[in-house]
């Protein structure tokens, strides 16, 4: 008996007051959603309750069952939505998200981690994983160590709870693109297959798949980005792991939704979703335990240079460490000694309570904010140590 998974993913960019369009483009989703044969839906960035509920009612019919991740302040943004009954449901939130002052990225203020929805169909269990991947915001990129660290732990949680699934699903905006170390992480550890790297039924490549973040086509792009690289990046993704015993045939992957919303000159987000079509029969599939094999290969280089990169980290925070405590004792002497030159008038203490703020942001900052870094930091690291020698063991 054949299995056909028709699975959707999208950012759907729902920040309330910030997001443009937001109320009309979740509206055009739920629209699209209604008419769309997929029966596995994963979106991220649903930062408002009431559009999870909105899209819930509005899809109850064709994909009763759903669930909404809720972790943070703001709530992980995570729902998934499927037509079939969500057995279990779990969510992993990550120990690195981010920085708390940068309320400008908001990465830390909703609690992002990987959800997991055990759906079963028939005999079948399927697992479904939706996550969200800190972003790199800057050329500089000062949370890449926390990337890789998300990327490592959500690949141990998938490969760690794969069993007893027929088939594991990880879809999200990984904010990765093929090729990158974090991209890499997640596909090499729990061994999931990326749909590009296979064959169409007709055996075409699939090498025509746009760029899912400031691509041309999109409305919400930006212009400075499309004139670099018009096709834009693959950083939303849809992939795959099948029990040995089964066979994943792709029938359609791609990018589904029409580059506008019908009647409207904006996009239904600022990413392009994607869409990944399997159909799961019961022959084993030696093509897919021969990728898997290949993946194997490269998986030591791929944790070392994880290792490498968390090495780094940790020189740096233990760095950011001597400034925060040195500029927070600085201000906080200046303060002692120039007790009683202040002038007494408003404007003086409010100058003064300023001040005592940043001393007393810079003094947490060094110390109550760094160990809790650098803890995790040191958890992760220690981590893929152990990955990396157990697997050499074996070998």
């Amino acid at each position: 008996m054949t299995l056909n998974l028709n699975i959707f993913t999208l950012n759907c960019w729902g920040i309330p007051i910030v997001s443009k369009n937001r109320k009309e483009r979740i509206e055009a989703i739920a629209k699209y959603l209604l008419k769309a044969s997929h029966n596995i839906v994963c979106l991220q960035e649903i930062w408002s309750e009431k559009d999870y509920l909105y899209l819930k009612d509005q899809l109850q019919n064709y994909l009763p069952f759903s669930h909404y991740f809720y972790s943070g302040v703001l709530g992980s943004g995570l729902c998934v939505f499927s037509k079939w009954v969500i057995q279990d449901v779990f969510f992993h939130q990550w120990p690195l998200n981010g920085y708390i002052h940068k309320i400008h990225h908001g990465d830390w203020f909703g609690g992002k981690g990987v959800g997991l929805c055990r759906i079963k169909c028939n005999n079948r269990l399927i697992n479904v994983y939706c996550t969200h991947l800190h972003a790199e915001y800057n050329e500089d990129d000062i949370y890449l160590a926390h990337r890789v660290l998300q990327a490592y732990s959500t690949a141990e949680f998938v490969n760690l709870t794969t069993s007893p699934a027929d088939v594991s699903i990880l879809a999200g905006d990984l904010n990765t693109a093929p090729g990158d170390l974090t991209f890499r992480l997640i596909t090499h550890v729990p061994m999931l297959i990326d749909p590009c790297s296979l064959e169409y039924k007709n055996n075409d490549r699939i090498d025509k798949i746009s760029g899912t973040c400031d691509n041309i086509n999109n409305s919400y792009s930006d212009p400075k980005l499309v004139k670099i690289c018009p096709q834009g990046k693959r950083i939303d993704h849809i992939l795959f792991h099948v029990n040995p015993s089964l066979e994943a045939e792709v029938v359609n992957f791609g990018n589904p939704l029409e580059d506008r919303v019908p009647g409207e000159q904006f996009s239904y987000s600022d990413h392009n979703a994607v869409n990944l079509e399997l159909n799961i029969t019961t022959h084993k599939n030696n093509k897919l335990k021969q990728r898997q094999l290949s993946i194997e290969e490269h998986l030591h280089d791929t944790i070392q240079e994880a290792i490498n990169v968390c090495k780094e980290a940790t020189v740096t925070i233990a760095k950011s460490k001597n400034f925060f405590i040195t500029t927070g004792g600085l201000i906080f002497m200046f303060l002692l000694g120039s007790v009683g030159f202040w002038p007494n008038n408003i404007l003086s203490d409010i100058f003064r309570i300023i001040i005592t703020g940043i001393s007393f942001y810079y003094i947490i900052m060094g110390t109550l904010w760094n160990r809790i870094e650098m803890n995790s930091l040191k958890a992760g690291l220690t981590a893929l140590e152990n990955f990396n020698k157990s697997r050499n063991n074996k070998l």
